[in-house]
């Protein structure tokens, strides 16, 4: 299935953060380049950080981060993966990726995340 069916038909609340930059109204103006494979890194001037994983040019994983201070601390808003792309760790290295950037990454609360972000999360620590 083709990349605009499934966000179509699957999950019409997350999908947008595999966007182009600068194309999204959840997010505004982003500056930053896509790459071809690998993480592109798309800023916005109201403080949010959008890291996508792109394989032979496609979006396949995304991560938003927040930050007050634009330097220090950041927080994670959303992470998505396409269903084909899931379980290959592209989110944890986007993850990686932020938390090589801001020296502070932090989660939502337990209470307030869905309960894939749980298990995503509770995963970051488990032994390999």
């Amino acid at each position: 299935m083709n990349f605009k069916v499934w966000f179509e038909q699957e999950d019409p609340q997350l999908h947008y953060l595999l966007g182009a930059p600068g194309t999204l109204p959840q997010i505004g103006d982003e500056t930053g380049d896509p790459v071809n494979d690998g993480i592109a890194r798309y800023d916005s001037p109201h403080g949010s950080y959008r890291y996508v994983y792109y394989i032979n040019g496609q979006p396949v994983s995304a991560l938003q981060v927040v930050s007050r201070d634009r330097k220090q601390g950041a927080k994670v808003a959303n992470v998505f993966t396409h269903p084909d792309f899931r379980r290959q760790k592209l989110a944890t290295q986007l993850l990686q990726q932020a938390q090589s950037d801001f020296r502070d990454v932090q989660h939502q609360p337990r209470d307030t995340r869905s309960a894939s972000a749980n298990q995503w999360i509770d995963g970051l620590d488990a032994p390999q």
